[in-house]
């Protein structure tokens, strides 16, 4: 008799003692004794295969989108600094990097590709990483015209290190580049530790390729070619709500649980940092690229509806002196008490935004000229007096200038009240401070 027919004769002894053994509930040790032969080794190879490629294709992406996630916020905190040439706040922004123990270097190049500051890790190669910055530099230059006009990134990967390279971009005008350097050893311990895996499975199931059973082969089979299934989904749609389950008890139970656990931690850090990438840290106001995108949502609804829109912005008086007599961490304080006394000023519908080192915007939906005047009034009001606390002890006092710009828009331009506002609080600036300008095109 072959010897096949006794390992299927056998399984189907098996399957009778069911009230006493449960096939399903066995290790996946024991399971590979029974089932896994020369067709399911096969199967086992060319998934091994598809697996392994999908999982560097995923994991090579995701590592750079993880990248150009941090440049991005990045360049964006430091646009301010590169707009006033402040290459020590620049400096200090690029120290923050350090908390990512992956990224060995970063350099900011003003809009002439000289280098403005840098960062590298103090347990970088030092040599290897400058090299490797002068070859990146060369590459923006050659791509110059790709980075300054259209404003695209550029970004790539190979055995040691990965980069991206990100325009720094204020009003639609780049003023530089921000260069971000990190190396691969999380993604190369993701590929060894994965293909070490995969090596092993298939070892094992060559050697006890004499125990396989057709039968009972989509038991072991199924769950992985489901969970393959699963990776190829969320590696084409970003799904990250999609899960997994398994009637199982076996180690799959488990496997499916961290699974799920994962793609939950995916998209928990996908929200954490689209919050990031459109709240200003120090206010915890929307920044300015949140601001602007809100601003053309209002302006559009407002033309096509044939309604109101106000618009009012703010610039604390005075400013530098506060850094220059006080220092910047003052500054910040005097910063978020504005910010507060106008988010806690505002209408409960209206959009408190800071849009710039001490520039703020207040977005008002529905709001005619009188009711937008009465909001920024109200605003400059309280903010003068307010009396703010610094850590040491000391008060002092501030008080804000205002633009405001009213309409019922005739185009779906957005960059025309902001222009127009932006007037208007330049001619309460030239007036003395300290109080409210309605623009002339109101």
């Amino acid at each position: 008799m072959p010897f096949s027919l006794i390992a299927y004769r056998c399984l189907e002894r098996l399957e009778e003692w069911k009230p006493m053994f449960k096939f399903r509930d066995l290790s996946i040790r024991l399971k590979l004794i029974v089932l896994l032969g020369a067709s399911a080794a096969i199967a086992l190879f060319i998934s091994a295969v598809m697996s392994v490629s999908v999982t560097f294709v995923t994991q090579r992406t995701e590592s750079l989108r993880h990248l150009q996630q941090i440049s991005d916020i990045a360049s964006e905190n430091l646009t301010a600094a590169l707009a006033f040439s402040d290459s020590a706040s620049a400096g200090r922004l690029l120290g923050a990097l350090r908390a990512n123990p992956h990224i060995q270097a970063a350099i900011i190049h003003d809009d002439q590709m000289k280098p403005f500051s840098d960062y590298i890790a103090s347990d970088a190669d030092t040599a290897a990483v400058r090299h490797y910055l002068q070859g990146l530099e060369q590459l923006a230059i050659r791509n110059r015209s790709q980075i300054l006009d259209r404003s695209k990134a550029l970004e790539s990967i190979d055995f040691n290190y990965m980069f991206a390279i990100t325009p720094i971009v204020f009003e639609g005008k780049v003023l530089g580049t921000l260069t971000i350097v990190s190396d691969t050893q999380e993604l190369k311990g993701q590929l060894s530790y994965y293909l070490a895996m995969q090596l092993l499975i298939s070892v094992l199931t060559l050697v006890i390729i004499t125990f396989i059973s057709m039968r009972l082969q989509p038991v072991f089979t199924e769950p992985i070619f489901h969970l393959i299934d699963a990776i190829r989904e969320i590696a084409q749609t970003k799904n990250y709500s999609l899960s997994v389950s398994t009637t199982q008890n076996d180690e799959f139970k488990g496997l499916y649980a961290q699974f799920n656990d994962m793609i939950s931690e995916i998209r928990e850090r996908d929200v954490l940092l689209n919050r990031l990438a459109t709240t200003d840290p120090l206010t915890g106001l929307p920044n300015r690229r949140q601001a602007m995108e809100v601003l053309q949502t209002m302006v559009t609804r407002a033309c096509r509806k044939r309604e109101w829109f106000g618009l009012v912005m703010f610039d604390v008086d005075f400013f530098k002196n506060v850094n220059d007599q006080y220092g910047h961490p003052v500054g910040d304080i005097v910063l978020k008490e504005v910010a507060a006394i106008m988010a806690h000023t505002a209408r409960e519908y209206d959009l408190v935004a800071r849009i710039g080192g001490e520039e703020f915007l207040v977005l008002c939906d529905n709001s005619d000229l009188e009711t937008t005047h009465m909001i920024a009034e109200r605003m400059r009001l309280e903010v003068e007096k307010a009396v703010i606390h610094t850590v040491d002890g000391n008060t002092l006092k501030v008080t804000v200038s205002a633009g405001v710009h009213a309409a019922v828009p005739q185009t779906e331009q957005a960059d025309l009240p902001l222009k127009w506002v932006d007037e208007a609080l330049y001619h309460a600036k030239e007036s003395g401070r300290n109080r409210v300008s309605l623009g002339d095109r109101t």
